[in-house]
């Protein structure tokens, strides 16, 4: 029930907080695995397992008697490596496209670390992705002008066909 004998001088109480922390992750210009500079902004939430005594014990050997805001820090500084890492990996492309990997990779990556601290990552989204160099406008300028492309190709051929079926009537 929350309640418990303590024996001064002998034991000593640590609280630690079990409810879920928000966590903006911000890794600003990092290269990817094809030397494009580029910042992710991702939001994680955590939370220490307090449903497993073995975490339990992790989380208390790790921040007993620590602030929120350290814990915070802790996770925050292990959650931005990973995201680092994972960026370093992919290509600029795999990261926009496929938001999906690059948030499973990390989540993953940054579990199994904050696993051995006695805390669990419970979501990890990929906030925002941006570059410096103009290389995902870059992209898109591309895809656009094929669009215009195929636009202004349909539109011709549309009248053309129009003429021929007035030319034949």
């Amino acid at each position: 029930g929350g309640r418990a004998i303590v024996l001064p001088c002998i034991q000593t109480i640590q609280r630690i907080p079990l409810n879920t922390m928000t966590l903006e992750v911000k890794t600003p210009r990092v290269y990817t695995a094809k030397g494009v500079p580029i910042s992710v902004v991702g939001t994680a939430q955590v939370k220490i397992n307090g449903a497993s005594e073995e975490m339990l014990a992790y989380a208390a050997e790790q921040f007993g008697g620590k602030e929120v805001s350290e814990i915070l820090q802790v996770c925050l500084s292990t959650m931005e490596g990973h995201q680092r890492a994972i960026m370093g990996n992919m290509t600029v492309e795999e990261i926009y496209r496929d938001r999906k990997t690059f948030s499973q990779n990390v989540l993953e990556v940054a579990s199994l670390d904050l696993h051995n601290m006695g805390v669990s990552v419970v979501s990890y989204t990929l906030k925002d992705v941006q570059d410096e160099v103009g290389y995902l406008a870059s992209l898109g300028q591309a895809r656009t002008a094929q669009v215009k492309r195929d636009a202004i190709i349909g539109e011709a051929e549309a009248r053309k066909d129009s003429t021929i079926a007035e030319a034949y009537a």
